[in-house]
């Protein structure tokens, strides 16, 4: 395969990993919805994350290193309202 083909997989494939997140981080940023995440699944996918950053660096993959710093991002919002609370999310 061409290596414009596999970028633009990689890219699809992590737009649609990372944007799966977006409904959760709303829900638990407007709601306050903290009860049905578990903040051992967060921390073991901020480890994974970290990881796949680590892998995509050292294979040169910047769909691999792009989508997964969105992910930590984004993973590591829904973890930092998970821990302050449901009060403090409805806050903002």
């Amino acid at each position: 395969m061409q290596t414009w083909w596999l970028t633009a997989l990689g890219l699809a494939a992590g737009l649609c990993t990372s944007f799966s997140f977006v409904p959760q981080v709303l829900k638990a940023w407007r709601e306050g919805d903290m009860e049905a995440i578990s903040k051992r699944m967060y921390v073991a996918s901020l480890i994974a994350y970290g990881l796949w950053i680590v892998h995509g660096l050292m294979i040169t993959s910047v769909p691999v290193i792009l989508f997964n710093v969105v992910n930590v991002v984004l993973a590591g919002l829904i973890l930092v309202l998970k821990l302050r609370g449901p009060k403090a999310a409805r806050e903002h």
